[in-house]
């Protein structure tokens, strides 16, 4: 049974004028059977920019919408197409021969193709570089995308393919980077990392010294005398008790000097 391929991305099949995408108008036409329509929509939409989710349901749908009208070797062209993005790409098992005998075909030609690649690299001068290794025929540019943790946007440095292409960066800083292999209308078609995952590389050089300082406030180290609790002095008073030095031991464990009077008049004589 064929599941609705429009049914796969409901957000985003507008642009934000309000007209509908070119993906999203083919997809429609294809739910509703108009194979030869959703044809030529699926083949404008390969002519603007797309991501590579994007490409890849593009490339699947042209080949078939083509399988459908019975062009069957126009459909194997298109299953190479596709396969030479993702050769891990399939369609299902239960549609008829109609559609599988094309896309077989197309998997046994691209069987052993390598996969294409992205690398991305850093070098010893900070610079980072993209290289495609086994080139798709369709891809005419690479993009690299650099920034510095915590900036908001990435640099873009593009260049023809398949590379290097490098991307200017500080020696003395940590950056994070992707790249895109892209075609001529700006689809992407390989990635390596993303904007929401991309590679981070560390810094390949010491940084100067004021740099490092802005980067990493020195901490000085304070020296804290230690602090002690005041010893007191003590003496041993006259009644063999401790006390503390400047406590009149007087007060604090003397008698009182006996006070002395003279003999009390008993004469009892009045003046």
């Amino acid at each position: 049974m064929h599941t609705p391929l429009l049914l796969l991305l409901c957000l985003g099949a507008a642009s934000p004028s309000g007209e509908e995408r070119s993906l999203a108008r083919a997809e429609r036409l294809f739910d509703a059977l108009e194979f030869d329509a959703a044809a030529t929509a699926f083949d404008a939409a390969l002519r603007e920019p797309a991501t590579r989710e994007e490409r890849l349901r593009e490339w699947k749908g042209l080949a078939l919408s083509k399988a459908f009208m019975g062009q069957g070797k126009q459909a194997q062209a298109y299953f190479e197409e596709l396969l030479a993005i993702d050769p891990d790409a399939d369609v299902s098992r239960s549609m008829g021969p109609k559609i599988r005998k094309p896309f077989d075909a197309a998997r046994r030609k691209m069987q052993g193709t390598p996969r294409a690649v992205l690398k991305v690299t850093r070098r010893e001068d900070g610079q980072v570089e993209a290289e495609l290794e086994h080139a798709l025929a369709r891809v005419t540019k690479v993009a690299v995308y650099v920034r510095q943790p915590g900036d908001a946007s990435f640099q873009v440095t593009q260049g023809e393919a398949p590379g290097p292409v490098v991307a200017k960066a500080p020696a003395e800083r940590a950056v994070e980077a992707y790249a895109e292999a892209l075609d001529e209308a700006q689809g992407v078609l390989v990635l390596q990392g993303s904007a929401t995952a991309p590679q981070r590389f560390e810094a390949t050089k010491e940084p100067p010294p004021a740099v490092k300082a802005a980067k990493e406030p020195v901490r000085e180290e304070v020296a804290v005398e230690e602090r002690h609790r005041p010893v007191w002095p003590f003496v041993v008073g006259g009644a063999g008790l401790v006390v503390a030095a400047g406590v009149v031991a007087g007060i604090v464990l003397s008698q009182p000097p006996e006070l002395k009077l003279p003999p009390a008049d008993r004469t009892g004589r009045l003046p």
